[in-house]
């Protein structure tokens, strides 16, 4: 059966929608095409093995919280006194 494409698809990774026509970033996989928001969603997925589970919004928050924290206060995390 034919992949239908839509005007828009959304990313694998985020769910974000990317236009198809012309999309900058686009993989092949068992014969289904893919469109990605950025490379680092396509780096994302290039790397894993299989399908890539997308993330939903709670997860995409606490991975945003988690870079946050890291940034500021460093890779232990915050220290209690």
């Amino acid at each position: 059966m034919a992949q239908m494409i839509q005007q828009t698809e959304p990313c694998p990774i985020c769910q974000m929608p990317v236009k198809t026509d012309g999309a900058e970033y686009v993989e092949k996989r068992d014969g289904q095409l893919y469109f990605f928001c950025a490379s680092g969603c396509r780096d994302k997925f290039l790397e894993q093995g299989c399908c890539v589970k997308p993330k939903g919004r709670w997860g995409r928050f606490l991975d945003r919280l988690a870079k946050a924290n890291e940034k500021e206060f460093g890779p232990s995390g915050p220290c209690c006194h």
